[in-house]
C-alpha cells in the first residue's frame, strides 16, 4: 500500500497508521525480545540525539519529529513482520506483483504519456530502480531466474537511474563470485557486454551527459553546480555542502534531523535540492562521532548477513547481504536512507528470515 500511494503524497498517513497499529500491539499483546531492545539502543540514541539537536539549534519541534517517525517506522515494521505469519515465498510473490504493476505503469506513462523516466507509483525513477535491487537479488540467487532476472536489469536501466544499475551489476558480480559455477562464469563474461549495449542503449541520453566531468575542477574552484550533468552537480554541491557545515561548525556534532530534508523550514543554504549522498547526509545531521557510529551499524549488519549466508549455507541471506551492500553503494548517490518502501521491504523480509532461525533453534533444543 504504502508503494502505491507513495506519489499521492499519502505515504505519512500509512507510516502514521502503521506506527499506531504497532503501539496498539505493543501495549496489549507484543513482547520485544531483550537481545532486540539491546542491539537498537544505539540506533535510538542516534536517533534521540540527532532530534534534540535540532530541536536546540533550529526550534522545530514539530517538524524535526517528522524523521522520527520515519525512522521509528522502520523499527516498527522490522518488529511487526517478526509475528507475523507471512512467509518468505508468500513475501516473494506480493513482490512479485507489485513490481508487475509498477513496470506496466511505468511503460504506460513513457509510451502514451511522454513521460521521459517514467516511475510508475514511486516519486521518482530512482525509487522505482533501487526497489528493484533486493528482487533482482533474490531472483539470481535464491531462485536462479536468470532470464527474468536479466529483463528486471533491462527494466532498471530503462528507468533511468545510473545509480540502480550499477547496483545491479555488483549483485550479480557478488553472485557470480560466490555461486556460479565455472560454465555459469564463461557465460556471464560472453554475456556481459550484452548487458553493458542494452543498458547503453537505454541509457544513452544519460551515458551522453558524463562529457562534461572533465570541467568538474573548474566547476568546484568557481562552486557552480548548476548547468551541468547530474554527476558533476552533485560533486560540486557536495563539497558546497560540506563547506557550509563546516562553516557553522557543525562537523563534530551535526546539525540535527531533517537538515538535509528539502521541505525541512531549516534546510541547507548552499542547494536547492537534497545531497543525493546518504554518508554526507548522515554527516550533515549526526556529526563525524554520529556518522562513524551510524554506518558501522550498517555495516555490522551486513557483516552478519554475509556470516549467516556462510554459516547456514543460504541463499536467502546471501540474496539479502548482495542487495544491501549493492544498496550500500547506491547511497554513494542517491537519497536512500529516507526511501521508507525500500526499508519496510528489506526490514520485512530479513524479519522473516530471522523468526525462521529462531524456530528452528527452538525445535532443535526441544
Amino acid at each position: 500500500m504504502r508503494v502505491m500511494v507513495d506519489r499521492s503524497g499519502l505515504g505519512a498517513v500509512i507510516g502514521l497508521a502503521l506506527l499506531g497499529c504497532f503501539f496498539l500491539l505493543l501495549i496489549f499483546r507484543l513482547r520485544l525480545p531483550k537481545y532486540l531492545l539491546l542491539y537498537s539502543s544505539l540506533f535510538f540514541l542516534l536517533i534521540g540525539y540527532a532530534f534534540i539537536n535540532a530541536v536546540n539549534i533550529h526550534g522545530e519541534p514539530f517538524f524535526t519529529a517528522r524523521g522520527v517517525i520515519r525512522y521509528f517506522s522502520y523499527f516498527a515494521v522490522f518488529i511487526l513482520a517478526y509475528y507475523s505469519k507471512i512467509t518468505f515465498k508468500q513475501l516473494f510473490w506480493l513482490y512479485t506483483i507489485i513490481v508487475l504493476i509498477q513496470s506496466v505503469l511505468a511503460v504506460f506513462q513513457f509510451a502514451f504519456s511522454g513521460v521521459e523516466r517514467p516511475s510508475g507509483t514511486f516519486i521518482n525513477s530512482n525509487h522505482f530502480s533501487y526497489f528493484l535491487v533486493p528482487y533482482f537479488a533474490i531472483l539470481l540467487i535464491v531462485y536462479n531466474k536468470y532470464l527474468p532476472a536479466f529483463f528486471v536489469f533491462l527494466l532498471s536501466a530503462f528507468l533511468g537511474g545510473m545509480g540502480g544499475v550499477i547496483s545491479l551489476l555488483l549483485v550479480l558480480f557478488l553472485f557470480l563470485s560466490h555461486y556460479a559455477r565455472r560454465w555459469q562464469k564463461i557465460v556471464a563474461i560472453a554475456l556481459f557486454p550484452l548487458f553493458i549495449a542494452g543498458a547503453g542503449f537505454l541509457m544513452q541520453k544519460r551515458v551522453k551527459e558524463l562529457t562534461d566531468i572533465t570541467a568538474i575542477s573548474e566547476r568546484l574552484s568557481e562552486n557552480q553546480a548548476g548547468g551541468g550533468s547530474s554527476l558533476v552537480w552533485r560533486i560540486v554541491t557536495w563539497k558546497l555542502m560540506y563547506d557550509e557545515l563546516v562553516e557553522k561548525d557543525g562537523l563534530y556534532t551535526g546539525m540535527g534531523l531533517e537538515y538535509a530534508s528539502l521541505v525541512s523550514p531549516y534546510f541547507l543554504e548552499s542547494s536547492i535540492r537534497e545531497p543525493h549522498n546518504d554518508y554526507l547526509r548522515i554527516l550533515l545531521e549526526f556529526g563525524l562521532f554520529g556518522f562513524i557510529l551510524f554506518v558501522y551499524g550498517m555495516y555490522y549488519g551486513l557483516y552478519r548477513l554475509r556470516k549467516n549466508a556462510i554459516e547456514l549455507n543460504s541463499t536467502r541471506y546471501y540474496a539479502i547481504y548482495a542487495a544491501l551492500a549493492a544498496i550500500y553503494l547506491g547511497m554513494i548517490v542517491g537519497n536512500i536512507v529516507v526511501l521508507n518502501t525500500l526499508w519496510w521491504l528489506l526490514l520485512t523480509i530479513i524479519a522473516i528470515m530471522h523468526k525462521d532461525d529462531k524456530q528452528i533453534e527452538f525445535k532443535a533444543s526441544v
